[in-house]
């Protein structure tokens, strides 16, 4: 389906994950809604706390339901600032004003515990090997994996960064969310793995693990890195002048 007429005229959908990642459940106003085939369906709402797929993060997936409706969420698009919920109904016809959403929290905090490793394993790594790592990609599904600049580390390399996060998030260190500026953010992270990468905003939002330097992200996160679990290295590929380490998380 196009999107663009879909979205014309909708208002900027708000995105509580932003301020709650742990959010399960949420009302929400129905601003769109769009049956395309017998029970496929695509739904905007005033706001939302299901994370569209974007920037390596997978689509949350989940329920919308409202009075005699029920729609299976099966991805979420973010397109000019509308956040498109597009499922399958099984229950119902038409949509009502005002619903419930519920994600999927099983999945979400799969992707906040992958996410918050992959964090913790930049610094890990440029401990490591003595120097900042640049990002160029991630992807928090199957398999998941973090892309850098450059040659891939030895095995011995690898074996220890992986060594220092488990060691780190046994120790456990709080993990926050703040607001700044692009000077600001150079200011106090003049060596993000992927400042390079940031497209141009008025305001940044960091995600910021206690004792390392905050990194720009849109992403859903931990509380505290102790909830990673434990975190094992899977692989790691060189691709030109770029590689990718697979990793996961128990």
């Amino acid at each position: 389906m196009n999107l663009q007429p879909f979205v014309e005229g909708v208002r900027k959908t708000k995105l509580i994950y932003y301020e709650d990642s742990y959010l399960r459940k949420f009302k929400a106003k129905v601003f769109k809604f769009y049956r395309e085939k017998k029970h496929d369906s695509y739904i905007a709402l005033d706001r939302t706390a299901f994370h569209p797929k974007s920037g390596g993060q997978p689509s949350d997936k989940g329920y919308i339901w409202g009075e005699g409706f029920k729609l299976r969420v099966k991805k979420c698009i973010l397109y000019h600032n509308v956040v498109v919920h597009y499922g399958k109904i099984i229950e119902g016809d038409g949509c009502p004003e005002e619903v419930t959403g519920e994600i999927d929290w099983d999945w979400r905090y799969l992707l906040m515990r992958r996410h918050t490793a992959g964090h913790l394993f930049d610094y890990c790594l440029s401990i490591v090997c003595g120097k900042p790592v640049e990002t160029l990609d991630s992807w928090l599904g199957d398999p998941c994996y973090v892309g850098y600049k450059g040659a891939a580390p030895s095995e011995n390399e690898l074996k220890e960064a992986e060594r220092l996060e488990n060691e780190f998030i046994e120790e456990g260190r709080p993990v926050s969310i703040e607001y700044v500026s692009f000077k600001e953010l150079l200011k106090i992270s003049p060596e993000a793995p992927n400042i390079f990468r940031l497209p141009k905003l008025r305001r940044y939002r960091i995600v910021r693990i206690e004792g390392f330097q905050p990194i720009p992200c849109g992403g859903t996160h931990l509380k505290n890195i102790k909830e990673i679990g434990r975190f094992k290295v899977i692989k790691a590929t060189q691709i030109d002048d770029s590689f990718k380490v697979y990793y996961d998380v128990f």
